[in-house]
């Protein structure tokens, strides 16, 4: 009998959110979820009650900035989220997106139901990530037995040997995927039974656009302060920062056509001139790590190919996808790597390929559980014998002003960890966690980069080969004590 089964694959990105759907074993249609283009921005805005998503939450940020959200997904750890007058669980804030698209794919198909959905994600995130991916589209009103997760890097593949790139048993592809808030790479073999298997990989959870666009932001303050230190002081109002923001994306994405922009200055009648050399000498140590990256990912598929007695063979096609991906230096540095190669856009090629190939999506075996709960006398999960501590969501620009922290010191919940300056004034970074500190790596001047890990707390023995297993829990934000009181400040 044909396959008829209706399937939605949906790429939820840090920025930006992509769908398709495939009916049977038709072609893929690619859903558009804003009315100028296929994607749609990732973002929410809490509007008391509920929450808007999309295009509608990116007009309402500047009526109330502390109640917008524009990348949920770089917040998946974090448990809850503060959006204008309350705390939301970040489940309802990805659900929230999930359930837009979800509606926008039935209404553009002209479908009564899917009978699957298919999430994709990085391909070094943890289960406990996943799992709740998969939550959230449970509250979406995706039933559990319906939700599938596939890998990033999979239905990239499955994408780009769709489209003709024949790659025959034995062979190897590289895929890397650089997206607004991770990076992931890996080395896929072609197998006999024409499936896939990752031999090599690399990536980092919080290396993307996102940086870029933060090291733009500083420079554009510290321009702005040279020429003006009042005018430095007005662009840091949230609302400004906002439209400085994406002013900033604008003048990055131009870079990628264009040997110069121009990046205007809200409210303050005049723009900077940035070249694309400037912008390439600021980005160089993230596409550098991104390069890096890719060749651990490749040698980890030649000792994987070593070790079973097999020769690596030919030079590698490294076929990009991810926005960030775009950028002329990033394609140029990879080039040293293997051949680089796209094929369509690469915001969409993702939500394609997830629905290519079922045998390599992933079914959760407690799909039918609960979100919530567990059987009676279920033993509870063992205590974590530490975290790894990374910055929490700040405005652009933000600098590490002082710091308190140091290696062996016992911290507890709400100690001072460190003083940032921040586009909404000086704040606390304060201890998420009881414990011993390791390996701080902190100091006064530098950015400020969400997500990034700046220290480890945990058991007095946690050793460092211990790191990098452990799960990542943000520093808390906490107010400045009245000025004048630096010692209450760093208490």
């Amino acid at each position: 009998m044909e396959d008829v089964k209706r399937r939605l694959c949906i790429d939820f990105g840090t920025s930006n959110t992509a769908a398709a759907y495939r009916v049977g074993a038709g072609e893929p249609v690619v859903v558009p979820l804003s009315p100028a283009a296929v994607a749609m921005p990732s973002a929410v805005f809490a509007d008391g009650a509920t929450l808007q998503v999309g295009a509608a939450a990116v007009v309402r940020r500047l009526q109330r900035p502390d109640a917008f959200e524009a990348t949920p997904k770089a917040r998946i750890a974090e448990g809850e989220v503060e959006l204008g007058d309350r705390f939301w669980p970040v489940e309802d804030l990805i659900a929230a997106v999930l359930r837009y698209v979800t509606r926008a794919a039935l209404a553009h198909s002209g479908l009564p139901a899917f009978d699957s959905v298919i999430l994709t994600h990085p391909d070094k995130w943890s289960e406990r990530r996943k799992r709740v991916l998969r939550h959230a589209a449970q509250r979406a009103g995706v039933r559990p037995d319906q939700i599938r997760t596939a890998s990033e890097s999979l239905a990239a593949a499955w994408y780009y040997v769709y489209r003709g790139h024949d790659v025959a048993a034995g062979e190897r592809m590289c895929v890397f995927d650089f997206g607004a808030g991770t990076c992931d790479v890996a080395v896929l073999r072609r197998e006999r039974d024409g499936n896939f298997t990752v031999i090599g990989s690399g990536g980092d959870n919080y290396l993307g656009g996102r940086d870029f666009d933060a090291r733009l932001m500083r420079w554009v303050l510290d321009e702005a302060a040279e020429l003006d230190p009042a005018l430095a002081d007005r662009l840091r109002n949230p609302a400004t920062q906002l439209l400085l923001a994406e002013n900033v994306r604008i003048a990055k994405e131009a870079l990628s056509e264009s040997a110069q922009a121009g990046i205007e200055l809200p409210d303050a009648g005049r723009s900077l001139l940035l070249t694309r050399r400037e912008f390439e000498a600021m980005i160089t140590p993230f596409v550098d790590r991104a390069t890096e990256l890719t060749r651990e990912a490749v040698m980890n598929a030649d000792a994987v190919q070593a070790s079973a007695g097999e020769s690596p063979g030919a030079r590698l096609a490294v076929y990009v996808t991810g926005g960030t991906s775009s950028i002329p230096l990033v394609q140029s540095a990879l080039s040293a790597v293997g051949r680089v190669a796209r094929i369509g856009d690469p915001k969409v090629v993702v939500a394609q390929g997830g629905l290519l190939r079922s045998t390599n999506i992933e079914v959760p075996q407690s799909a039918a559980m609960p979100i919530v709960g567990a059987p009676a006398g279920t033993p509870g999960p063992r205590p974590e014998p530490g975290h790894r501590i990374t910055f929490p969501a700040v405005g652009p620009g933000a600098v590490v002003a002082a710091v308190s922290a140091h290696d062996g010191t016992f911290v507890r919940v709400g100690e001072v960890l460190a003083v940032i300056d921040s586009p909404g004034g000086r704040c606390r970074l304060e201890s998420p966690f009881d414990g011993v500190v390791h390996g701080v790596d902190l100091r006064p001047g530098a950015a400020v980069i969400p997500g990034a890990v700046f220290a480890v707390i945990g058991a007095p023995d946690l050793h460092r080969n211990q790191w990098g297993s452990l799960h990542r829990l943000p520093a808390r934000l906490g107010p400045m004590a009245p000025r004048g009181d630096r010692n209450a400040q760093l208490r």
